[in-house]
């Protein structure tokens, strides 16, 4: 879990548009939805410092009308120390809406399946997953007036040639900054299905996400509850879910 929370964590800061937050994101998640076909996938080596080396990997595997009668994607993630996931730490299947893209606010995701570690794949009932939705951050504490620090800054370069694990592609890098030092530096490729998402550094902390391999022939792979399965209620959500970085807005 802790793995996946830094996965997430790095995606929820990542630079796109404004200071690119949970929110920013997760909008930039959603137009990929729109171009997205059943069996892209993509995965992703998470360095985290030292031999903390994960893996991440999406893929597309089925497309549906979801309960609110929208065009929908199945979206399998999947967690795990090795790249080809053999005995994954984490899966996680959630119904999409295209166009919404996983923008909780706006009830893009209307069903979650999940499984960690050793544990059998489990339905979140739809009033468990509407509280899973719902989480939101503590507010920021104001700062005095006048006393505040300077506000980052968001730099976007120009088009280039990015050499990754998975092959050099064109891509674009966004940059936060705070006064002179780089927080963060994204790169954004078209040509990287489903997140558009080729590497994210955070290099104070020697943090990285990089794509390693990427294709078209996504398949199901994470193994469904059956009808006689109990659905995840409301008193089981915080143990599974403590905290999502990725479902979180910014505060305002």
């Amino acid at each position: 879990m802790r793995a996946l929370a830094l996965v997430l964590f790095l995606l929820g800061a990542a630079p796109a548009v404004a200071a690119m937050p949970g929110k920013s994101l997760l909008d930039h998640l959603a137009k990929g939805l729109r171009s997205t076909q059943v069996g892209d996938w993509v995965t992703y080596r998470l360095d985290g410092g030292g031999a903390r080396v994960h893996y991440w990997r999406l893929a597309v595997v089925g497309e549906e009308k979801d309960r609110l009668g929208r065009d929908a994607l199945w979206v399998e993630m999947e967690m795990g120390t090795h790249p080809a996931m053999r005995a994954p730490l984490s899966q996680i299947r959630m119904l999409v809406a295209r166009g919404e893209g996983v923008a909780f606010d706006a009830g893009g995701v209307t069903r979650l399946i999940a499984a960690m570690g050793f544990d059998r794949p489990q339905e979140y009932s739809p009033e468990a997953l509407a509280q899973v939705l719902a989480k939101r951050p503590p507010r920021p504490r104001a700062a005095p007036a006048g006393a505040g620090p300077s506000a980052p800054v968001v730099r976007s370069g120009q088009e280039t040639r990015l050499m990754t694990p998975a092959g050099t592609v064109t891509a674009v890098p966004l940059e936060l900054l705070y006064r002179s030092t780089v927080i963060k530096r994204t790169w954004l490729s078209r040509e990287i299905p489903i997140l558009q998402l080729a590497k994210i550094e955070i290099p104070r902390i020697a943090h990285a996400l990089e794509v390693v391999e990427y294709g078209v022939d996504a398949k199901p792979r994470m193994l469904l509850p059956d009808a006689k399965t109990p659905q995840v209620r409301l008193e089981y959500v915080d143990k599974a879910f403590p905290q999502l970085p990725w479902l979180e807005e910014e505060a305002p």
